[in-house]
């Protein structure tokens, strides 16, 4: 289990951005199986057409919606560059004296951002050289992945005071003034994803929509084998002719339509500008 005892948290929700109170709930857990068939499988049988050799039909259960659930998740992070159930992380950054002089400012890799754990100078030998007060982490873009070290305040560990002034405090960091740039000199360990996996309703719906598509693409497959058939007996001979795999194509083009749409507002929900500056 993480201790999160010493961690700088966000101000408030990931999204609705910093909200620590909302009238109209906007954070449910994961999209269920009821709930995918409820949302976006509204009236569709999840029976599967006969097998020609068989006869019977395949149903779609619970147990394959969670499997096709859990890789929409997937597929989510891996589009919109996010993560979604908590992860704790540790990466390395270079000391660039002009991010630094900007109140040391920092832009996480992964987003949201929910607990700044541990901001450190850390060799390779991976031994803390010197480790920054939480107290002087600025959580206030921490949604946004952006960290920032202001140094005004005065720290409080293990009991005692550690004035700002102290060989131990800031003036250590200013130190680093003498070198513009040095490689993989900070170590960050941060927490990030949705806490308690309580995700907000329109990465619900991107969700969803991705997984229904997926079950829709899945049953036309098995109709696709049942477009015509023929039967002929003693001379006499009836056949059908079915919509085939053409049956979902309408609704898989608008959960299409409706991811594109929602793609484009969760990036920029969750993105972040990327800016240079003057060396």
């Amino acid at each position: 289990m993480a201790d999160y005892t010493n961690s700088r948290f966000a101000l408030g929700a990931a999204l609705p951005e910093n909200a620590v109170q909302a009238e109209c709930p906007q954070l449910e857990p994961l999209i269920t199986p009821e709930l995918l068939k409820s949302r976006h499988l509204l009236g569709v049988s999840m029976a599967c057409a006969k097998d020609p050799l068989t006869g019977k039909a395949t149903i779609i259960t619970d147990d394959i919606l969670r499997d096709i659930i859990d890789g929409a998740v997937a597929q989510a992070e891996s589009e919109l560059k996010i993560d979604i159930f908590p992860v704790r992380r540790k990466e390395k950054h270079p000391f660039d004296l002009n991010l630094y002089s900007s109140f040391g400012y920092f832009q996480l890799t992964h987003r949201p951002c929910t607990s700044m754990d541990k901001l450190s100078v850390t060799p390779s030998n991976q031994l803390d050289v010197y480790v920054v007060p939480n107290e002087w982490v600025e959580g206030a873009y921490l949604a946004r992945g952006q960290v920032n070290i202001v140094p005004l305040t005065v720290a409080f560990v293990q009991g005692t005071y550690i004035p700002q002034q102290s060989s131990g405090g800031a003036a250590y960091l200013q130190i680093l003034g003498n070198k513009p740039w040095i490689p993989a000199w900070w170590q960050i360990e941060y927490t990030s994803g949705f806490p308690g996996g309580m995700l907000p309703r329109i990465l619900n719906e991107y969700i969803g929509s991705r997984a229904a598509a997926e079950v829709l693409s899945q049953l036309a497959l098995s109709f696709a084998r049942a477009n015509s058939q023929s039967l002929g007996i003693d001379g006499l001979s009836q056949s059908v002719s079915t919509p085939g795999p053409q049956i979902f194509k309408g609704r898989i083009e608008e959960l299409e339509e409706k991811i594109k749409a929602i793609t484009k507002k969760l990036k920029a929900l969750f993105g972040y500008k990327i800016f240079s500056g003057t060396l």
